[in-house]
């Protein structure tokens, strides 16, 4: 298993560098145009490192109030139910990945979409849907 606290520095890195990525994009299109028109991507990535930020906060503060819950999942073996709980959340992950697929390939025939901006939306999605999936299949089995 992997340590959760490795976890949290990587979700706080990763939000951060999120959000400054948001801000060099913002700053860059602003100075070289004078116009707020290719910022919209910069807003996304300042989006979407808030939300992520909120999440590793949240996490964080969760595993210092259930400690000891967590120490006594982490120091069970590696049974059959958590190979069962990976394989069902990976097979729902990658349907709603090849579902979102050919909606965005439906969509780019009358919308222009940026290949970044969709990669975007398909790493966030894959993301959200991966770690809801595992929550769910961890609740119910």
């Amino acid at each position: 298993m992997i340590c959760l606290k490795n976890k949290f520095t990587e979700l706080y890195l990763c939000s951060f560098a999120m959000i400054a990525l948001g801000f060099f994009e913002i700053f860059f299109n602003y100075t070289e145009a004078n116009t707020t028109e290719g910022s919209y991507s910069g807003i996304l990535y300042l989006f979407v490192g808030a939300m992520l930020l909120i999440f590793a906060i949240t996490s964080h503060v969760k595993f210092n109030t259930n400690r000891k819950q967590l120490e006594r999942e982490l120091s069970k073996e590696y049974d059959e139910r958590d190979d069962l709980i990976e394989g069902k959340a990976a097979h729902f992950t990658i349907s709603i990945l090849m579902i979102v697929a050919i909606l965005m390939m439906f969509l780019s025939k009358w919308i222009t979409i940026p290949t970044n901006t969709a990669l975007m939306i398909i790493i966030v999605l894959t993301l959200i849907t991966s770690t809801l999936a595992k929550k769910y299949y961890n609740h119910f089995l």
